[in-house]
C-alpha cells in the first residue's frame, strides 16, 4: 500500500521539528527574554499542531544556543532567563532570510502543476 511508504506522510515532522526547535528558540527570545517553560508554551500556541517541544529538547538546545554564544541565561528567582545576544541576531536574521527563501521554493513545488 502506498499510504505505509515513508515518504507518503511528507517530510518527517520529527526531522522538521529537530531543525525548526533552534530558530523558534532564536525568534522568540529575540523579541523578549524567557524561561524554557514558556518557550514551550509559546511554541505550542503558536503552532496549528499544538507541539509543545518537551523538556528533554528544549532545554538541551537552550544549553546549546549558549554555548555556541547565540543566547545568554541569567537566573531570576528559580528560573533561567534566556536573553538574544548580538550575534544570536545576526544568525537569527541569517537563518530567517533563508528560511523565507526555502518556503518561497517549497510552496513553488507544492502547487506545482504540469504546464
Amino acid at each position: 500500500m502506498v499510504a505505509e511508504h515513508p515518504l507518503a506522510n511528507g517530510i518527517s515532522v520529527r526531522a522538521f521539528r529537530t531543525g525548526f526547535l533552534k530558530l523558534a528558540i532564536l525568534q522568540l527570545v529575540g523579541a523578549r527574554p524567557m524561561h524554557g517553560y514558556a518557550i514551550m508554551k509559546e511554541i505550542e500556541r503558536l503552532t496549528t499542531s499544538g507541539w509543545r517541544p518537551s523538556p528533554g529538547s528544549i532545554y538541551p538546545t537552550l544549553q546549546e544556543l549558549v554555548d555556541s554564544g547565540l543566547l545568554s541565561s541569567r537566573p531570576e528567582g528559580r528560573k533561567q532567563v534566556y536573553e538574544i545576544t548580538p550575534l544570536g541576531e545576526r544568525v537569527l536574521a541569517d537563518a530567517l532570510e533563508h528560511t523565507r527563501r526555502g518556503i518561497v521554493s517549497l510552496q513553488k513545488l507544492l502547487d506545482y502543476r504540469p504546464e
